[in-house]
């Protein structure tokens, strides 16, 4: 087996487990590794303690793996905005710095606690921020140190990678991205190509009626935006036919490309670590 190419550790943390994944390969990748641990959502007073816990539980089981490790956050660690574009910004700090302000504007005083990350984007458009608790960023990388042979080379909310695994099918006419988990709905529309909207909420999402109901209230937010609209879901708890309607609204399911070895039904618990491959 040559070990010109390390393994990636793909690694999914929710509310209520830790995903992991580990593949082996770059041009046929295979699964290596597959497991999931439970956690305590409840361990401490964030949401996301449980998981970290958990990390650093597993952690010490990869220090002996030269391994690149992606971490992809559920979407209930993750606040998005829409943060408008300004002519008078022109360097990334002062973006950074108004992406900030955005955040307060919409969550106040708590926001200051926050790492904040700006996507890329077209000049004129609306850019896509995410925002997570600076604790938990420096809990996940205490769990990899320097001395340590996997390296963390990535941390991801959930809808990045997503976005990623989906572009390919998002053409310049209106879309919009549901990625339904427990408890858990994030919505995102897209217009020829550029953010329009943008909702992270908590709720019981199980099925078409309640993504109807969900697509339903945002679109009265988005100017022109119609039920005739595509709209591509990841819902990897929900086994059901590909393409199915609700309440005027078609849903097509996406699932996220995947190695030999994983199984899309059986390791639903595994997809969002499997957005990242």
């Amino acid at each position: 087996m040559s070990r010109l190419f390390p393994d990636r550790v793909l690694i999914a943390l929710t509310p209520a487990a830790l995903a992991l994944v580990r593949v082996r390969g770059v041009f046929r990748p295979e699964i290596a590794e597959k497991r999931v641990l439970e956690c305590d959502p409840r361990l401490g007073p964030e949401p996301w303690q449980g998981a970290v816990a958990a990390l650093a539980q597993a952690a010490p089981a990869l220090r002996e793996t030269r391994a690149n490790v992606t971490i992809v956050l559920s979407n209930h660690f993750v606040r998005y905005a829409l943060v408008p574009w300004s002519e008078g910004l022109d360097r990334s700090a002062e973006e950074l710095a108004f992406a900030r302000y955005c955040f307060a504007r919409i969550h106040g005083e708590r926001s200051k606690g926050w790492e904040i990350r700006l996507s890329d984007g077209v000049a004129g458009s609306e850019r896509l921020a995410s925002a997570i608790d600076t604790a938990l960023l420096q809990a996940i990388r205490a769990c990899f140190p320097p001395s340590a042979k996997p390296r963390l080379v990535s941390l991801q909310p959930y809808l990045m990678p997503a976005f990623n695994s989906w572009r390919g099918q998002v053409k310049n006419e209106p879309v919009w991205l549901l990625l339904v988990e427990p408890q858990r709905a994030c919505l995102a529309r897209l217009e020829n190509g550029r953010w329009s909207a943008v909702r992270n909420t908590r709720g019981e999402f199980e099925g078409p009626d309640q993504w109807a109901g969900l697509l339903e209230r945002e679109r009265r937010l988005v100017a022109a935006a119609g039920p005739a609209e595509s709209v591509f879901v990841h819902a990897p708890h929900d086994a059901k036919e590909e393409e199915v309607e609700a309440g005027g609204w078609r849903f097509k399911k996406f699932l996220f490309p995947a190695p030999e070895g994983f199984a899309p039904n059986e390791d639903a618990r595994l997809a969002a670590a499997m957005s990242a491959l």
